[in-house]
């Protein structure tokens, strides 16, 4: 734990709305004795945090978890949860594929992803991944020989490209794009370039029900990943994906453009990007399990 975020907790007064963000901070930590806080930082009213969740310092592969717009450490339960959960699953897929690797994810709530009226901009993720690309430098001092990954969605995915365009992400490895907002010219140039070079190896998805992504491509940064070249793309429409302990299982498809899943009033549930039974999530369970493979 952090001086800045034991300060933070001990502050009277803080608004109700940034307590309940450290409270959950706290909760995170409290409730699973691998994980630990990597950076805390309060900016006026709004609270940063970066969680890791095994050894970083040791993992073979180390994965950043990037969430979308409109999200602040209010979301950070289910955004560890599913952090936690791909931690657990590429261990497992690592053992059923016969190649036991050490994993570390990170819930990286280190930046301020704005709002649907900042989201046509490129502003919020050009600062986003100068931020981004400090904590990846800091990985690497620490583990030098780990497996970069980073796992975006929707805007963050834009962040990624802003890395990418800014000449930033040497360090990244493996990357997975998720119902994307969309990435600038530039950012489509240096991506394809550095799949061209053997630099980065580039997943991206997106489901056919979702209607919210292709609105974000109609401002500043219209390009889909999926349409790069050298991209591999790959489905989340429902169908065959790897097992997470081998084999193969029905994926469940994704609906509309949500993260998570959630469960209406009629006790229905609806399918989220990073649903364990999803076709996707599967999948880049899978495409993990290969990076962390080849870690060494």
């Amino acid at each position: 734990m952090t001086d800045a975020f034991t300060h933070a907790l001990s502050r009277v007064d803080l608004p109700t709305g940034t307590r309940h963000q450290l409270h959950n901070v706290q909760a995170v930590l409290d409730r699973d004795p691998q994980a630990h806080l990597e950076s805390f930082s309060l900016v006026g009213e709004r609270a940063y945090a970066v969680i890791s969740f095994g050894d970083v310092s040791t993992a073979d592969l180390v994965v950043f978890v990037l969430h979308g717009i409109d999200t602040d450490l209010s979301a950070l339960p289910s955004w560890a949860d599913a952090a936690q959960r791909i931690c657990a699953d590429v261990l497992r897929a690592c053992v059923a594929r016969g190649t036991p690797r050490s994993v570390a994810t990170i819930a990286w709530f280190g930046w301020d992803s704005g709002t649907h009226v900042t989201a046509r901009s490129t502003t919020h993720a050009t600062i986003g991944a100068a931020r981004l690309a400090v904590d990846i430098d800091r990985v690497r001092e620490r583990n030098p020989a780990a497996h970069i990954a980073v796992v975006t969605y929707s805007y963050s995915t834009t962040l990624l490209g802003e890395m990418l365009a800014l000449g930033m992400s040497g360090q990244v490895h493996t990357a997975f794009s998720i119902a994307s907002a969309g990435v600038t010219h530039a950012a489509r140039v240096a991506i394809a370039d550095a799949i061209s070079r053997g630099d980065l190896v580039l997943y991206a998805t997106e489901g056919a029900d979702d209607g919210i992504a292709p609105l974000g491509r109609l401002g500043q940064h219209p390009v889909d990943p999926r349409d790069i070249p050298g991209v591999i793309v790959y489905e989340c429409d429902g169908g065959p994906a790897p097992a997470v302990d081998g084999g193969t299982v029905p994926g469940l498809p994704v609906e509309g453009h949500a993260s998570q899943s959630t469960v209406d009033e009629h006790g229905v549930r609806h399918i989220g990007y990073f649903d364990e039974r999803a076709q996707g999530y599967l999948t880049l369970v899978g495409a993990l399990a290969d990076a962390a493979a080849s870690a060494r």
